[in-house]
Protein backbone atom coordinates (compact mmCIF):
# COMPACT_ATOMS: atom_id res chain seq x y z
CA UNK A 1 0.00 0.00 0.00
CA UNK A 2 1.27 3.17 -0.37
CA UNK A 3 1.28 6.55 1.37
CA UNK A 4 -1.80 7.98 -0.49
CA UNK A 5 -3.47 4.74 -0.23
CA UNK A 6 -2.28 4.48 3.50
CA UNK A 7 -3.51 8.50 4.13
CA UNK A 8 -7.09 7.74 2.61
CA UNK A 9 -7.69 4.58 4.74
CA UNK A 10 -6.82 6.89 7.92
CA UNK A 11 -9.10 9.48 6.51
CA UNK A 12 -12.23 7.38 6.39
CA UNK A 13 -11.51 5.42 9.30
CA UNK A 14 -11.17 9.13 11.06
CA UNK A 15 -14.50 9.69 9.55
CA UNK A 16 -15.68 6.36 10.83
CA UNK A 17 -15.09 7.55 14.73
CA UNK A 18 -16.13 10.65 13.89
CA UNK A 19 -19.45 9.04 13.30
CA UNK A 20 -19.68 6.15 15.84
CA UNK A 21 -18.35 8.89 18.54
CA UNK A 22 -21.31 11.31 17.56
CA UNK A 23 -23.78 8.38 18.33
CA UNK A 24 -21.73 7.26 21.08
CA UNK A 25 -22.34 10.39 23.00
CA UNK A 26 -25.76 10.64 22.25
CA UNK A 27 -26.61 7.19 23.58
CA UNK A 28 -23.78 6.14 25.92
CA UNK A 29 -26.30 3.11 27.13
CA UNK A 30 -26.45 1.53 23.97
CA UNK A 31 -24.32 -1.72 23.85
CA UNK A 32 -24.73 -2.10 20.14
CA UNK A 33 -23.80 1.83 19.40
CA UNK A 34 -20.62 1.06 22.22
CA UNK A 35 -19.07 -2.10 20.85
CA UNK A 36 -19.48 -0.12 17.24
CA UNK A 37 -17.57 2.45 18.39
CA UNK A 38 -14.94 0.58 20.44
CA UNK A 39 -14.44 -1.22 17.45
CA UNK A 40 -13.89 1.79 15.54
CA UNK A 41 -11.34 2.92 18.15
CA UNK A 42 -9.57 -0.10 17.50
CA UNK A 43 -9.28 0.26 13.79
CA UNK A 44 -8.02 4.32 14.42
CA UNK A 45 -5.39 3.32 16.59
CA UNK A 46 -4.12 0.38 14.90
CA UNK A 47 -4.13 2.89 11.70
CA UNK A 48 -1.93 5.58 13.52
CA UNK A 49 0.20 3.54 15.93
CA UNK A 50 -1.80 5.38 18.84
CA UNK A 51 -2.88 3.37 21.99
CA UNK A 52 -5.53 5.91 22.94
CA UNK A 53 -8.59 6.72 20.99
CA UNK A 54 -8.18 10.54 21.58
CA UNK A 55 -4.53 9.95 20.64
CA UNK A 56 -4.96 8.39 17.79
CA UNK A 57 -7.99 11.20 16.20
CA UNK A 58 -5.23 13.62 16.95
CA UNK A 59 -2.94 12.05 14.78
CA UNK A 60 -5.01 11.09 12.03
CA UNK A 61 -5.94 14.83 12.08
CA UNK A 62 -2.49 15.92 12.07
CA UNK A 63 -1.56 13.48 9.33
CA UNK A 64 -4.38 14.54 7.49
CA UNK A 65 -3.34 18.31 7.44
CA UNK A 66 -0.06 17.63 6.70
CA UNK A 67 -1.04 15.35 3.63
CA UNK A 68 -3.21 18.45 2.64
CA UNK A 69 -0.54 21.28 2.43
CA UNK A 70 0.93 21.45 -1.23
CA UNK A 71 4.86 21.05 -1.84
CA UNK A 72 6.58 23.18 -3.32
Amino acid sequence: MDASQVGEEIGRTLTRYRWWQRRFLAAPADARVRARFERTVEALCAATGERCGREAASTAERRMRTAAKPTR
